[in-house]
């Protein structure tokens, strides 16, 4: 980065800047010494500004709603085929606005829209292209990933004052905040100290150390990089990436496809290892795996305060060319990251098999912990008779997933059974994490989820606990076959334990007091209109120290209302049911279950843990889960090993 000197006392402030700010701003010119001249005035224009190891905040207006509210599911490609051609095409780059609460500033190009989009669970920062005062419609430079319009109501958590825009002078208003007008080539702050420090710092680079083989992207082979190894460094300071027509999207636009969007990144190495290194205070990502790269190891290091995702193994889009696997993902810590891009994952695994992601602290994240993705089928094949226009050429064109397909490789492939191959996300392993207090902003996410992968995945021998909100803290979500949910412990957790979809197996779990998020309490949620035959929900201990619980939640997304009855192709038996503060609820909750042909053998009984109050879910000699085949679950190697380095293990933490 580029230290910004020359600071001098705003005498002449703006018009518009506000009145508590007013003999407090500093002034600097900023110099010419980025690469890319973006500006009239010959300076760039950056979008994060660093005091020491600290990001400082831009200053950020008052959050509003937009001005329109669409029908659920308005241009989310998996409902378009649900919905009527009106609502199928929606131009994604045009937002209405309340009376006043956007202007026609003159330096528009350098203001940005911060936004959750119609949904809860994506947050987008996009640059404006125009505004027009008069009819209370903006226009952004660059689509959203999905109308920019309100959450829809049914979700009352999240639906409100969703956006904001940020770096206007007219919102310099707290200390720590500045503003960057590159027609003025003047960036102007509000120092906390009264003064601005000797170590404010511009980004120039948003990656900063890459490791590149011979990739050829559209051809069959690359060659990779071989045996490097990067160990005790520290990697700060770098800007966050900007939205532009040509990125790739993945799943919902949680990252993109081969971007540099991180402060690290391996792009066609093999057996090169990452030790012991910190990435911190940052405006993008931490490290990123693309492509081909195999056998590489990440361990013993410390993610913080990073304004996007901590690790991404991001392989070829379906396809043919299956070469991002067998990578270890090991003793890491992350904390805060997310804090620019909200919906950024600590771990991101898209098209990427064969890893092994262990013994890692997630925690304080505004959305979900670790993430397991593919390209859903959908996007291969959807069709509408009658509707105007063609979904699946205007998916094509669509950022997010349909650009990552090799088309040529895959062929006319529809049905699932002739997409799974095209998968790459399978037989990973994910155990020994611990994940808590993540999901602290964004709604309808998880601990761990998975969707839209190949099979085979183990989650195991996790333990998720303390979450204030979520839809199901381990999740497989949207086409997903034999996923093994198995070992995991969650405990006090709000949003529902286990929420699986389709043929998936939940083995040998403790869920112990979830609680309300959604307005229900639900232990295991099945949906009721995708297909669950064969699945197995066995030997698993569910306890509430409360008195109603919702044991197993079915739901379907067409029907409103809530049914609870038990799909009866699945295979749930050998279960443990108990409410502490009731009994008999889980007495009459089996027998209502063997009404319906299932939990034939399962209990009611109290598991009698060790020390439930203390966090010790081993279970006593005598407890009746153990005559049902339960087998102990050895929380003592979930969590950060003794090899994790000491200064990263006690640090305090940046905000």
């Amino acid at each position: 980065g580029v230290r910004i000197t020359g600071w001098k006392k705003l005498k002449r402030c703006p018009d518009a800047l506000p009145a508590a700010a007013r003999d407090k701003v500093w002034v600097a010119d900023v110099p010419a010494r980025s690469p890319q001249a973006e500006t009239k005035a010959g300076k760039w224009r950056f979008r994060t500004l660093y005091d020491g190891m600290r990001r400082l905040p831009r200053a950020r207006g008052e959050a509003f709603a937009p001005g329109k509210e669409y029908p659920y599911g308005y241009g989310v490609p998996e409902r378009i085929i649900a919905v009527e051609s009106a609502f199928a095409f929606p131009d994604r780059s045009v937002m209405h606005f309340p009376e006043g609460a956007i202007k026609n500033w003159p330096n528009l190009e350098d203001i940005e829209l911060f936004i959750r989009p119609h949904v809860q669970f994506v947050f987008n920062i996009l640059p404006f292209k125009e505004v027009d005062e008069k009819t209370c419609i903006a226009r952004t430079a660059v689509q959203g990933s999905y109308p920019l319009a309100r959450i829809h109501t049914k979700y009352k958590k999240d639906a409100g004052k969703t956006c904001w825009m940020e770096n206007v002078i007219d919102f310099l208003d707290e200390p720590g905040e500045w503003v960057l007008n590159t027609q003025q080539g003047k960036l102007y702050l509000w120092p906390k100290g009264g003064e601005p420090g000797d170590n404010i710092v511009a980004p120039l680079l948003t990656e900063l150390v890459r490791v590149e083989g011979d990739i050829d992207k559209d051809g069959p082979v690359d060659k990779p990089v071989r045996n490097l190894v990067f160990e005790g460094l520290a990697f700060v300071q770098a800007e966050r990436e900007v939205l532009s027509d040509d990125d790739v999207g993945l799943q919902h636009d949680w990252n993109m496809e081969d971007k540099a969007n991180a402060l690290f990144r391996l792009r066609g190495a093999e057996d090169c290892v990452i030790d012991g290194c910190r990435f911190a205070g940052s405006g993008g990502g931490g490290v990123r795996l693309d492509l081909y790269c195999q056998n590489n190891t990440v361990r013993n290091c410390l993610f913080e305060n990073l304004g996007g995702t901590g690790i991404l193994l991001c392989g070829y889009g379906p396809g043919t060319k299956d070469v991002n696997k067998r990578n270890e993902i090991i003793n890491n810590r992350f904390a805060n990251c997310g804090r620019l891009f909200w919906h950024s994952p600590a771990i991101f695994l898209w098209q990427s098999g064969e890893n092994r992601i262990a013994n890692n602290l997630i925690h304080n994240m505004p959305y979900a912990g670790i993430v397991l993705s593919g390209a859903r089928p959908q996007f291969f094949y959807m069709e509408r008779k009658g509707q105007k226009g063609n979904i699946q050429t205007y998916l094509k064109g669509w950022r997010q997933v349909s650009r990552t397909i090799r088309w040529k490789e895959v062929g006319g492939a529809k049905e699932w059974q002739h997409i799974i191959p095209f998968m790459h996300t399978r037989a990973n392993i994910v155990e020994n994490n611990e994940i808590r207090n993540v999901m602290e902003r964004l709604g309808d996410g998880n601990a761990i989820y998975i969707s839209g992968t190949g099979p085979f995945n183990i989650i195991r021998r996790n333990y998720i606990h303390h979450m204030s909100r979520g839809s199901g803290m381990i999740r497989t979500d949207g086409w997903q076959k034999d996923t093994l949910i198995t070992e995991n412990v969650i405990y006090r957790c709000a949003g529902g334990g286990i929420a699986r979809k389709n043929y998936n197996h939940v083995e040998n779990n403790i869920i112990v007091d979830i609680e309300a998020d959604r307005g229900y309490v639900d232990f295991v949620s099945f949906p009721e209109d995708r297909p669950t035959a064969d699945s197995r929900v066995q030997r698993n201990i569910l306890y509430h120290s409360g008195k109603e619980p919702i044991f197993y939640h079915v739901h379907s997304w067409s029907v409103e209302g809530r049914r609870f009855t038990m799909p009866k192709d699945t295979e749930a038996d050998y279960n443990l049911f108990y409410c502490a503060g009731e009994p008999n609820v889980g007495s009459e909750f089996i027998n209502k279950m063997r009404t319906d042909g299932i939990e034939e053998h399962s209990i009611c009984a109290d598991p009698l843990f060790v020390d439930l109050e203390n966090g010790d879910f081993r279970l006593k000699p005598a407890s009746p889960a153990l005559k049902l085949g339960f087998k102990q679950i050895d929380v003592a190697r979930i969590g950060l090993t003794e090899d994790f380095p000491r200064k990263f293990r006690h640090t305090e933490l940046m905000n």
